[in-house]
């Protein structure tokens, strides 16, 4: 949270602005006027970090369990990504940083799809 100070923790609840995002599913209906979240049916072994629609960490997709600043690294990046009109790609679900620092795309094979060719 000192990395991004204005950013706010949700548990399972997704904001009602957010439903037209494809990542988000299993919401639970919710006609309640003055609630601005859907609650979600979590998701049996998952922990996954998403911003807007976009998945930044996934312990389905990738098999592990979170490393805490490596992940808060990568939210940081995406707001600084969209404060300056950056590519938040780097930072998304999939990309991990190899020994140099830099963003380095994860093989398709390792994420669960089909083999590049």
């Amino acid at each position: 949270m000192a990395q991004i100070p204005s950013a706010i923790t949700l548990r399972n609840q997704i904001p009602k602005s957010y439903l037209h995002y494809d990542l988000y599913c299993n919401l639970i209906p919710n006609e309640e006027t003055d609630a601005n979240f859907f609650n979600q049916v979590p998701r049996t072994g998952a922990f996954e970090v998403s911003f807007r629609g976009h998945l930044i960490f996934s312990k389905l997709q990738g098999g592990y369990w979170p490393n805490c600043e490596l992940v808060a690294s990568k939210c940081a990046g995406i707001a600084d990504a969209l404060r300056c009109g950056g590519d938040i790609s780097p930072f998304l679900a999939g990309f991990t940083p190899n020994k140099e620092g830099s963003p380095a795309r994860a093989s398709r094979k390792a994420r669960g799809g089909s083999p590049a060719k």
